[in-house]
């Protein structure tokens, strides 16, 4: 499990573990042992957070599909209950305990967009610290309590605000435009530890000192004789889908004229569908823009970022109207003469390689290829074969197989797949408890069936994504050169 936290005094770790089959808190003595169940709850649980006393520990459930809730387990009788609970959904997580014991900090979308709230235990009541005009999470205190930092979401990036507790007033830290993370206080509160990605940074852990204003780098994670000025930082752009929604995207040009006449294009999909396309490090981008390609890559409606409706706009219509963002995409780039319309290609990893494949058999005439990573084509199989926790996710967002097999069906390109005109490749994980890679190989078998071919790329000591490094750089290669050799070079 990555949700791991210590006691306080270092002698045991609260883990969520699906050991019993759903995600449940554990802790674990340090000397080892069995795990001991926190609290046997209905609910997904995940990112426990020990009291500083080590007598409670307080946890985030999902209890529907897109709702969660931050409870908080007495250790001594295990009694449980629920922090904030308006009786609706809030969508509350990242809890994180004030230094004396008696606050709890939190993200919420109560208010429609997620804000930083602080929950007082004495009165069972919510101090919110921002005001639902844009996104915020991961709240974070100071060692003095003076002070409460979280992230603000700023156009695909990711800024620091301190919020200060004796003036009221609020602090913005950015060290450029790209993605901080993880703040962390010094034991003095005079200096914050924190991640930063950007464009032109892979992640490296910085420091910010709060009295002079300097930002250290820490670590430093490319080769210093690395020239990083050929790296391309994005531009925000927007377009509207096809009924009038306004969907934002970040797009990447080429640093430099390659040929004649207007670039090959990919549009890259984001995965998910529950996340955000951010300004961060992302080196298969740009190797696609080094090849001359131009990206664009759209925050299609379920994305994060954007307040809790936009979020919650694909619920149901998953294939459908977060696909017509996507395809939107394509033309926007078409429609302003920014690229090749007969050389456009599309490529996405987890759900966006399902978006991949939906754009392949629902506008097979848009594309010159596609490349799908991690992919899925079926939902009712998918539902089938998944992990139980997201089965339910599945099931609560688009339906039950049995009750609601005409959506699921026209939501599953697999159905559709006889209508792909051009070239796909499929890359997948043997291991895969997502989009597990039969999804991959029924997709190949589908398409040999009509006589068309797939090229089909298989790990066996990978799940969802490439945590060994040689593979991900082997994947993003096998990636580069089919989308190169078959749009780029088309003519």
């Amino acid at each position: 499990s990555p949700f791991v936290d210590w006691s306080p005094d270092g002698q045991r770790m609260a883990i969520s573990s699906n050991k019993s089959g759903k995600f449940s808190i554990y802790t674990l003595n340090r000397t080892g042992g069995e795990p001991s169940l926190v609290h046997d709850h209905q609910y997904i649980d995940y990112d426990p957070e020990w009291s500083p006393d080590g007598k409670k520990i307080a946890f985030t459930s999902l209890v529907k599909g897109q709702d969660q809730g931050i409870f908080m387990t007495n250790l001594s009788d295990h009694e449980t209950t629920q922090l904030a609970n308006y009786g609706h959904a809030v969508e509350s997580s990242s809890p994180d305990w004030s230094p004396d014991g008696h606050k709890v900090a939190f993200e919420s979308a109560d208010k429609g967009s997620y804000d930083i709230g602080v929950y007082d235990e004495s009165d069972q009541k919510v101090e919110w610290v921002t005001d639902g005009k844009m996104e915020r999470d991961s709240p974070t205190w100071s060692h003095d309590g003076n002070m409460l930092s979280y992230l603000e979401n700023q156009n695909s990036n990711l800024v620091i605000r301190l919020y200060r507790y004796d003036t009221g007033e609020t602090d913005t830290i950015q060290l450029m435009p790209g993605i901080h993370s993880h703040i962390r206080f010094s034991p003095d509160n005079k200096t914050i530890y924190f991640l930063y990605s950007g464009p032109r940074n892979p992640t490296d852990l910085w420091s910010h000192n709060l009295d002079s204003g300097q930002f250290r780098q820490l670590t430093k994670s490319l080769p210093v004789s690395l020239d990083t000025s050929s790296f391309v930082s994005p531009t925000n752009v927007s377009y509207k889908s096809v009924d009038g929604k306004t969907i934002p995207a970040l797009l990447y040009k080429p640093g430099s004229e390659r040929g004649k006449g207007k670039p090959p294009a990919i549009v890259y999909v984001h995965g998910g569908p529950t996340a955000q396309f951010m300004n961060s490090w992302n080196p298969l981008v740009q190797e696609y823009l080094d090849q001359g390609f131009i990206v664009i890559a759209p925050n299609y409606r379920g994305s994060t970022g954007y307040g809790r409706d936009f979020r919650e706009a694909n619920r149901f219509v998953m294939g459908q109207l977060d696909l017509a963002d996507v395809v939107k995409g394509a033309e926007y780039l078409s429609k302003n003469s920014l690229a090749d319309p007969a050389r456009i290609g599309i490529t996405g990893g987890s759900f966006g390689g399902y978006l991949t494949m939906c754009a392949l058999a629902r506008y097979p005439s848009l594309w010159a290829a596609g490349s799908a990573i991690v992919p899925f084509l079926n939902w009712f199989t998918e539902i089938q074969n998944e992990r139980d926790d997201l089965r339910y996710w599945d099931m609560q967002n688009m339906g039950d197989p049995e009750k609601d097999k005409d959506r699921l069906r026209e939501a599953s390109p697999i159905f559709f797949i006889d209508q792909i005109r051009v070239p796909v490749q499929m890359i997948a994980g043997a291991h895969d408890p997502r989009c597990p890679p039969s999804e991959t190989l029924q997709a190949q078998n589908e398409l040999r069936k009509h006589g068309k071919q797939a090229d089909v790329v298989i790990y066996p000591d990978e799940g969802h994504g490439f945590l060994k490094m040689d593979n991900r750089v082997d994947a993003y290669k096998k990636n580069v050169h089919f989308l190169t050799d078959r749009v780029k070079k088309i003519s």
